[in-house]
């Protein structure tokens, strides 16, 4: 074989080879499996009655379920409340997000959708509650609907905390040019809980 046809051999070897090679790695490179994200996914909840800047304060208990906080407050005259401080920790190593908060006793008012709260007209009694960034109750979201949670975007990291606020009240129906119904001699007690459903943040 002489020397012009090892140089053409060796051109179409070359040309061949670039040509498999291009079609190889221009193909498209599909994989098929589950990724799951680790971590641990951990909430406490801790409820305790505040008592800075209430003037009136009537008495109150509060117990924690899991997730599940009830609050029950025995007022003795209108215009007498009682605010709870619910401590959400995030002890996980993943961040969790808000995604619901419900309640048996809750009704979403008509003049301000998204806003839920529980009042019962009979009694004037009432209870409202507000998701907060620091213990003081500087910066809530006003007792947000499942409508309104999710553009909320309550995202507890890990280590760090969120606080809810639980006002119980007895309004002066005198301030709405109501009758005022008679007051019981062992005042009034409202029941009220509320369900937070956090889960893992998604994106």
């Amino acid at each position: 074989m002489n020397k012009k046809k090892k140089v053409i051999i060796g051109v179409v070897v070359f040309i061949l080879a670039v040509a498999v090679g291009y079609a190889l790695f221009s193909d498209t490179l599909t994989i098929n499996g589950t990724a799951t994200a680790k971590g641990e996914f951990e909430l406490t909840y801790l409820c305790e009655i505040d008592e800075s800047g209430v003037a009136s304060i009537g008495q109150g208990d509060c117990i924690v379920s899991g997730n599940t906080i009830t609050t029950t407050s025995t007022l003795s005259k209108p215009n007498e409340s009682v605010i709870y401080r619910v401590t959400v920790t995030n002890t996980g190593t993943i961040p969790a997000v808000l995604k619901t908060v419900t309640s048996p006793n809750n009704y979403t008012q008509t003049g301000t959708p998204g806003d839920e709260m529980y009042t019962d007209m009979s009694t004037m009694l009432f209870a409202q509650y507000f998701v907060c960034d620091d213990a003081g109750f500087g910066e809530c979201n006003y007792g947000l609907g499942n409508s309104a949670i999710e553009s909320a975007n309550i995202v507890i990291e890990p280590g760090e905390s969120k606080y809810i606020a639980i006002l119980h009240g007895w309004a002066d129906s005198s301030y709405l040019d109501m009758e005022q119904p008679a007051i019981p001699a062992e005042g009034a007690t409202i029941n009220y809980n509320l369900t937070f459903g956090f889960g893992q943040k998604t994106n």
